[in-house]
């Protein structure tokens, strides 16, 4: 079983994707991402990483023992 991402590594891929929908849009002659709506795709994915890691943060953290 995958463990759940941390609230770090969650923002730190929401910085990611804003930054490719800012370089995106800022292109001058684009790579067809407005055109296929990407950059909206990849806010709107960043928006609800933020939003997974700030309800991370809120839930008490679980023991898990090592071994």
């Amino acid at each position: 079983m995958i463990p759940p991402m941390d609230s770090e590594t969650m923002r730190t891929v929401a910085r990611l994707a804003r930054s490719r929908a800012t370089r995106g849009s800022a292109a001058a002659h684009g790579d067809g991402l407005e055109r296929l709506g990407a950059a909206r795709a990849l806010r709107q994915l960043a928006a609800d990483l933020e939003a997974s890691a700030d309800a991370a943060d809120r839930r008490p953290q679980r023991f898990r023992p090592r071994g």
